[in-house]
């Protein structure tokens, strides 16, 4: 049978609806090239630059593109799809390009109990091999792979694949020999990867590589019309036009959709986790300012003004990026809506007023990339070219501009914090020195999210020592797939497996880092109502008796109440509701159940009744025990002098779970020994407030915490 009358794969009784490509319809003639990606992670879908600057070389070069995502899609789906887009368009060559090869995180790869593989991961390599499958059932089209991740392990990534050829780096001379390669050309064309003797089933023949060149930026527009439109519907029309429209688009969700304009390309930073000198060359090249320019104003046309700035770091190329800066700003002054961008940059060479004329251009600084870990040592062992004082002086410059009066109009409420304190070369030494560093500095209390990885992606092409590529664990979804550092791999600071216990306490441990330790997003996880019930009654009667005939309004709440994200239910926002339930608990009605069984009873009904019952019972529960914590708080002031816990001048101990966590892992290496102490030492009532207390920070004493006491 004719390969090209062949139907791949057989339709699968699961998917009802055919396969949508979202594809407008096919040319008349065959395509030169259909670009596929499968290499696009769920957690921040971003419409592939890839495409855009393959489009923009093949326009140049008078060849037809058609590109294609597979994001979110099954992969039985994916191939459905494929089969039709080759059927439908008839390319010479099937690109795929790799952007990524795994989902950043290596705890997304582990089953829940830790023991195997989460069937429900994401390998996109793998995924890309079973598409090149399926693209030689139905087609005789040469296949071609390249990307950025492909780049870090080409003969590795190439012999898994088994494409007919691949580009290492830029695909320029690809695309302008395009006709020549399809023809058997493969002398000459830079980055070109292809078998020894041109036979892709030869496999375990010598791959080759013609001469590697670092191409620079393209050098006109990269966005076309039909580019942009695709883009509108890989988004979503409505949701990219209120991304676009916001005057400060907030959070991780949104980044995806930040429109991508390179200005350089290459480092000459050696930091040890990163590909980007292998993969872009470690010499910096930057893109002409005036094409900048053009493309900036060619996107505002179409109401596109959230910017991702691409380059590896903004600071490796100051003079140029501070030129961009000025230019963008001239632009703003003629826009009714100013231009906001986002970009990568470490804690170096930037002073303060260089971040203020960034800033002025639309920088958004709540996502910033500040550090790594505060360890000079461990800096210096993973190559960056800063230390802690950097990173340090960074965030304070980003807080004090913050407050500015000329950026008070894009004032930012809350904080985005990327570390990563697990590092593979950290160890319980340099995790305490951070921490106490960050704490030191109370940044603790600034940040409303963290963010960091658990562990090194382990790349081929990384210059780490050999043990940590060994010790790497390497996922795939199928046992029968070869491990290799092609698919997710990871490795783990062995020094912090030790100290926790295993990989699984590591795990539990990051995510208390990120949460609670580097950040006051553990607000947000706050079960006040499981709390309160938790409590023995006679407990939470007298507190909430304390609050009696009190106007909750003139109580200060605690420090550690609030949270950004919390909006309306917010404790800050909620005590004249909150009054309103105690005067319910204490009416004729529920009086023979007393106060406590029935705020119990009331919240317990409004669960049942209402959909945002539960939300609501725990923030009334929520700002009661805070409100009953500060007023009983001068009762607590012999329980905290107890432990050193100094109180500030309104009476509150520290609200700072990590400086309560090192003080306390001093006396007692379980939260069942302190409790101990002060039941047999004060009195029910400072029990109860001083259990509210660690719940309330999250304060979790751990034997093997042991090593974040305070040092004498």
């Amino acid at each position: 049978m004719d390969q090209k009358t062949k139907t791949w794969p057989e339709p699968s009784r699961k998917i009802i609806a055919p396969a949508y490509t979202a594809v407008r319809p096919a040319n008349a003639k065959p395509a030169d090239l259909l670009l596929l990606n499968l290499s696009n992670w769920a957690g921040t879908p971003l419409y592939p630059y890839g495409f855009v600057q393959v489009s923009a070389l093949a326009r140049r070069a008078g060849l037809s593109v058609v590109r294609w995502d597979g994001l979110g899609l099954s992969r039985q789906h994916q191939l459905e799809c494929i089969a039709k887009l080759v059927q439908d368009h008839q390319p010479r060559v099937v690109g795929f390009t790799i952007r990524q090869s795994d989902a950043y995180t290596a705890f997304e790869y582990f089953s829940p109990d830790s023991k195997g593989v989460n069937k429900n991961a994401w390998f996109p390599i793998e995924d890309t091999r079973a598409a090149i499958d399926c693209v030689r059932q139905v087609s005789d089209a040469k296949v071609v792979v390249g990307g950025v991740t492909f780049a870090t392990s080409p003969v590795s990534t190439a012999e898994y694949l088994q494409p007919d050829f691949a580009i290492v780096g830029e695909p320029d001379e690809f695309i302008a020999h395009f006709d020549e390669v399809v023809n058997g050309r493969t002398a000459g064309i830079s980055n070109l990867l292809y078998r020894a003797d041109g036979h892709r089933e030869a496999s375990g023949r010598e791959w080759r590589q013609n001469e590697r060149v670092f191409w620079g930026p393209f050098d006109g527009i990269e966005y076309s019309e039909d580019i942009i439109d695709e883009i509108f519907r890989f988004h979503g029309e409505h949701a990219l036009r209120n991304t676009q429209m916001a005057n400060f688009p907030k959070g991780v969700d949104v980044a995806g959709r930040a429109i991508s304009i390179e200005i350089a390309r290459g480092c000459p930073f050696s930091c040890i986790y990163c590909s980007e000198p292998t993969v872009k060359g470690k010499q910096v090249r930057v893109r002409n300012l005036d094409v900048i320019e053009a493309e900036i104003q060619n996107l505002l046309r179409y109401g596109l003004r959230y910017f991702w700035f691409v380059c590896s770091e903004l600071n490796v190329n100051k003079d140029h990026v501070l030129g961009l800066a000025e230019r963008v700003i001239r632009i703003n002054e003629t826009l009714p809506r100013p231009i906001v961008w986002r970009s990568a940059f470490l804690p170096y060479q930037f002073r303060k007023d260089d971040l203020r004329l960034l800033m002025r251009s639309g920088l958004m600084v709540e996502q910033n990339e500040p550090f790594t870990d505060l360890s000079d040592e461990t800096l210096k062992q993973m190559r960056l070219p800063y230390r802690s004082q950097d990173a340090l002086q960074l965030m304070r410059d980003l807080r004090e501009l913050n407050q500015e009066p000329e950026f008070e109009a894009r004032r930012q409420l809350g904080w985005f914090l990327w570390a990563w304190p697990t590092n593979p070369f950290a160890t319980p030494d340099s995790v305490r020195e951070t921490l106490d560093k960050f704490s030191a500095e109370k940044l603790d209390l600034v940040y409303d999210q963290g963010w960091g990885p658990p562990a090194l992606r382990a790349f081929e092409c990384l210059d780490v020592p050999a043990q940590m590529k060994e010790q790497a664990i390497i996922f795939t979804r199928d046992n029968a797939t070869p491990k290799s550092l092609i698919h997710p791999a990871y490795y783990f600071s062995q020094d912090l497996v030790k100290q926790l216990g295993d990989i699984d306490r590591l795990r539990v441990f990051t995510i208390y880092l990120r949460t609670t330790l580097l950040s006051y997003y553990y607000r947000m996880t706050r079960n006040w109502s499981s709390f309160a019930r938790s409590l023995e009654l006679s407990q939470l009667e007298e507190l909430v008796a304390s609050l009696k005939g009190i106007d909750l309004e003139t109580i200060p709440m605690p420090p550690w109440s609030g949270h950004p994200d919390m909006g309306e239910m917010s404790p800050i926002h909620f005590r004249k509701q909150a009054s309103m339930f105690l005067r319910r608990a204490n009416n004729v009605i529920l009086r023979n159940e007393g106060s406590a069984r029935g705020l119990l009873a009331i919240t317990d009904r409004l669960a049942r009744e209402t959909e945002r019952g539960p939300m609501v019972g725990n923030v009334i529960f929520a700002t009661l025990l805070h409100a009953a914590f500060s007023a009983n708080r001068q009762e607590m002031k012999n329980v905290f002098e107890k432990f050193g816990l100094p109180l500030d001048a309104e009476g509150f101990p520290p609200a700072s779970p990590y400086l309560n966590l090192a003080t306390l892992l001093k006396y007692y290496p379980t939260e069942m020994a302190a409790l101990d102490d002060v039941k047999k030492e004060f009195s029910a009532k400072q029990f109860a407030l001083f259990r509210y207390y660690l719940y309330a920070l999250d304060i979790r004493l751990e034997p093997e915490y042991a090593f974040l006491a305070r040092q004498p």
